[in-house]
């Protein structure tokens, strides 16, 4: 067994809604190891969504803990969350997130700019992960000008190029047609096959069965795992 990577014990996360409080999430427990492959299912509102939230450090949990290679991150301010997400965490989402102005490269190149990273250093970066993805020959093109798959692919490439050793997919292959979501998912399986740690969100079952570790939530609570 690989070492543990993440630790969540006890998360709860609420939300009110009217006079009614939310739980979101209600004291989830969940062990993720270095290397894993999870999915993560379950009806709308289960709370699959929140907890991908919550381990990308874009949501902070209301109670329970949070250890991240073995630091504890439920209690840190936003400022080093920032950095943590910044350095560890790469984030992929179904709507792809790209920034219409900017190029394909421009659009890879973001995460390294917000580094400091020099000119010289950040261009032969981004042009080995656009051509690893197959996209050397879009670098110029604005999201505009892609189709669904290639925009899922550049986000991959933003989401990948500073090598964060976590990768959270937020039904990544929901606006995709079945060609392209193949693709993706076997991109996302590649990076995995090369240690990074993948936890996918999806409604599809079919690409839910893929990953070696399945959970499933119902009202906020882990269900089960198969």
């Amino acid at each position: 067994m690989s070492e543990t990577f993440i630790s969540l014990h006890d998360i709860c996360r609420n939300f009110q809604v009217g006079d009614e409080t939310v739980h979101a999430l209600d004291h989830v427990t969940l062990d993720i190891h270095a290397g894993d492959y999870i999915s993560v299912m379950g009806p709308s509102g289960s709370g699959k969504s929140t907890l991908l939230n919550m381990l990308g450090l874009l949501d902070q949990t209301d109670a329970g803990s949070y250890r991240f290679e073995g630091r504890e991150l439920a209690t840190l301010p936003e400022e080093a969350r920032a950095q943590v997400r910044r350095k560890k965490i790469g984030f992929i989402f179904q709507s792809f997130h790209l920034i219409p102005r900017l190029s394909a490269a421009e659009n890879v190149e973001l995460p390294l700019m917000l580094t400091g990273m020099p000119s010289s250093e950040r261009a032969p970066k981004v042009q080995a992960a656009l051509q690893s993805l197959g996209l050397s020959d879009r670098a110029d093109h604005r999201p505009a000008q892609l189709s669904g798959g290639q925009q899922q692919r550049v986000a991959i490439a933003r989401a990948t190029i500073l090598q964060a050793p976590l990768l959270l997919a937020d039904e990544p292959t929901g606006n995709l047609d079945s060609h392209s979501s193949a693709e993706v998912i076997r991109i996302l399986e590649d990076l995995n096959a090369r240690g990074i740690t993948l936890v996918v969100v999806t409604h599809d079952t079919e690409i839910g069965k893929r990953a070696r570790r399945r959970i499933r939530m119902v009202d906020g609570k882990v269900a089960g795992e198969s």
